[in-house]
């Protein structure tokens, strides 16, 4: 036993020697590290990245498998899905601010500033496109009026008739060249219109002008533009029937149906449409519907955060209870059968919303894609 003490002894002596030894030899490093002229390479900070391998990475062949059957599906006979998406001018900063977060089986993606493109959004543009997610925008017509209205209200009062049509033309040639600018794939064209019975003769024939002049560079635009999706979105009823022509070379006919509150009137929204064609074409003589009925897309949105009194986003019930979700809804209505026209998909609004409301993110986007797909 004192063997063994004396020992403990010693080791502990040689240890704390050790221990001493070690600790000069620590502080003389520091020291001369201290003394040392200053370089890059001790002195910056260098951050450490973890990457977390994607799907795509762990198994290359199995991802392109699965975007073969992707697309295969987007090719296929199914309703479809648009989205518009509130895309940053600048470096995505927040994830929900990525385009390549959005569900898979999204079709259409209608980014809301599509003028300025970063390269970021560009380069995920092109990343979506593999996954058969073709990248739209939208005209607002409504938007170009209310420019010059307020030009005009700010002029010396000579500006004339010939001036609106130049300026809310070349608006419009603008805003469609951007289509070749970015490559987009389609354009969205929103014209909500007017109600032309009680309106006076020269209002109806600055209208009637106007709208031709509007209808005529996206009917020439869509001619040279082979291969790109046009889309509608407004009333079919506001159209003079000279001018209906414009929706055989629509894609898709998007109903204005964002601020209904119930299926029932979605189906209102799509019979005046499907009315308004047989009464263009009885007018000018003919018998075939002027308004194709095989294309109808309906219109909601998500609902908004700062939203507390569910005004936006919902639908009210039969029952009186708690609103319904509008996504849900709309969804709903998209795959019920119906006689006179199709319902061809949905038009969801403001996207990006729905990715803060759930787990996981845009699960009301996706249960809506899966309700009007059940089988896919």
């Amino acid at each position: 036993i004192k063997s063994s003490a004396a020992s403990d002894v010693y080791k502990r002596q040689v240890y704390m020697k050790t221990i001493l030894k070690n600790k000069k030899l620590f502080v003389g490093l520091i020291m001369s590290a201290l003394l040392l002229p200053a370089c890059n390479d001790w002195t910056d900070p260098e951050s450490l990245t973890l990457h977390t391998p994607s799907f795509e990475e762990q198994n290359p062949e199995l991802y392109e498998a699965y975007l073969k059957d992707l697309c295969n599906y987007k090719a296929g006979d199914h309703n479809v899905m648009f989205v518009s998406f509130n895309n940053p001018l600048t470096y995505p900063v927040n994830r929900s601010e990525h385009l390549t977060v959005l569900p898979d089986s999204i079709d259409f993606v209608s980014l809301n500033n599509p003028d300025q493109l970063s390269g970021d959004i560009q380069n995920e543009m092109v990343e979506i496109r593999r996954k058969g997610t073709r990248i739209v925008y939208t005209i607002d017509y409504a938007g170009f009026e209310k420019d010059w209205t307020a030009i005009v209200k700010n002029s010396d009062g000579s500006l004339t008739e010939e001036d609106a049509l130049q300026y809310l033309g070349e608006r419009t040639d603008e805003m469609l060249a951007l289509c070749d600018r970015y490559n987009y794939d389609g354009v969205i064209v929103d014209y909500t219109g007017r109600s032309m019975v009680s309106l006076p003769e020269k209002e109806l024939a600055e209208y009637n002008a106007r709208q031709k002049n509007f209808l005529d560079r996206i009917g020439a635009w869509i001619d040279s533009h082979k291969g790109k999706t046009l889309a509608f979105y407004g009333n079919a009823q506001y159209l003079f029937p000279e001018y209906m022509s414009i929706l055989s070379k629509c894609d898709y006919i998007i109903l204005k149906t964002l601020s209904s509150t119930g299926e029932g009137d979605l189906s209102v929204k799509a019979y005046m449409a499907v009315q308004a064609g047989k009464d263009a074409a009885a007018e000018l003589g003919g018998s075939e519907n002027l308004v194709p009925t095989d294309r109808f897309v309906a219109c909601v949105e998500t609902p908004r955060p700062e939203d507390k009194e569910q005004a936006f986003g919902y639908w009210d019930t039969e029952t009186g209870g708690s609103k319904m979700l509008a996504t849900y809804g709309a969804a709903k209505w998209v795959a019920s059968p119906s006689v006179d026209f199709e319902r061809k998909g949905l038009f969801v609004q403001n996207a990006h919303n729905d990715y803060f409301d759930n787990n996981p993110v845009y699960r009301n986007i996706r249960e809506s894609i899966q309700i009007m797909n059940p089988n896919n």
